[in-house]
């Protein structure tokens, strides 16, 4: 009933602030981002904040991408996260998005200084409310920075009137729960928050709020080999039933197809070595496709790769790299 309320407040519009929905971390990239039912090391900052209250130790994790060079040579995405145990039932998280969207060397390669990028700053908490059961509640910045006026202005033939900044904040909410040692299940309600102002223009666009629901299970567990598989559906709400032509029915129908929809798999042989292979379905988007991974872990020393260039319709590259470590 939460949810359906939450939907009926958002008016039929895209969200803005969108690079907020590319995935970090190379290892659940590996498993087609399908992380919110593990939510096991830093990188739970941003899937599933709750997953941070079952991190018994401190850990930090850096991850790069550069960022579709087919669509455009220059974009890059960065993300840092670490989380901190408090006590034996809760943890403290924080997290940074960088979104560098490459303008100046695809307009204005001979100008120094960036001209559009995105940043978030989030802090989380989770806490246990038993032995199986925690929740995490995140609270973010959102920081926007378009291009410069005077950059648009030397260029008027892009038909952009005002550059300007944007700012926001939103909250997110967090659910993990440990079914069985084996089995696991996450549910997440992210970017709720008011929309994203631009102090040039004056416009403001909805942010991306979402809700995510995955389950993870270990199929196999050896002292030597475990095998994991997840799962797990991401529905955008932001303008779900805007179709006023169409029945409740129809409309739910169509939520439905549309919503993402992932499955991963994970081999894991003596707590060393990682591969990742998983299959991305997103409708509307037309991102579909699989991806790959692995890692290696020396010591408290993770270094991991995710590539999903597959998912997307067109020639590019596309490969994340992280590292993790745990002290």
């Amino acid at each position: 009933m939460a949810s359906l309320f939450l939907v009926l407040l958002i008016s039929a519009q895209r969200p803005g602030a969108c690079f907020m929905l590319i995935p970090p971390s190379a290892k659940a990239t590996g498993m087609a981002y399908a992380w919110t039912a593990i939510a096991d090391d830093a990188s739970a900052n941003y899937y599933n904040a709750a997953g941070l209250a079952f991190i018994d130790r401190w850990s930090g994790t850096v991850n790069y991408s550069s960022y579709l060079p087919g669509l455009h040579d220059g974009m890059k995405h960065i993300y840092i996260a670490w989380v901190k145990r408090l006590d034996t039932k809760s943890a403290i998280g924080f997290d940074i998005i960088y979104f560098d969207t490459g303008y100046r060397s695809m307009y204005m390669p001979e100008y120094d200084g960036y001209f559009s990028y995105r940043i978030t700053l989030k802090v989380n908490y989770a806490r246990k409310f038993s032995e199986n059961i925690s929740t995490g509640l995140g609270c973010k910045l959102i920081y926007d920075h378009l291009m410069a006026d005077w950059v648009i202005a030397k260029m008027p033939e892009l038909g952009i009137e005002s550059g300007g900044t944007g700012t926001s904040f939103a909250f997110d909410f967090n659910i993990l729960y440990k079914i069985k040692p084996y089995l696991s299940m996450g549910l997440v309600f992210h970017n709720l928050g008011p929309d994203i102002s631009y102090t040039e223009s004056g416009s403001s666009d909805p942010l991306p709020l979402l809700s995510r629901l995955g389950l993870a299970g270990k199929l196999y567990e050896s002292e030597y080999l475990s095998i994991t598989l997840s799962t797990e559906m991401t529905k955008i709400l932001v303008g779900m039933f805007a179709n006023s032509n169409n029945s409740f029915g129809e409309n739910l129908k169509y939520e439905f197809k549309e919503a993402w929809k992932a499955i991963g798999l994970e081999v894991n042989y003596f707590k060393m070595l990682s591969l990742r292979t998983g299959y991305f379905y997103d409708y509307e988007g037309q991102r579909i496709g699989w991806t790959f991974g692995g890692g290696i872990k020396v010591l408290n020393l993770e270094i991991d790769i995710g590539i999903d260039e597959d998912v997307f319709d067109f020639e590019t590259q596309n490969r994340k790299l992280s590292l993790t470590y745990t002290f």
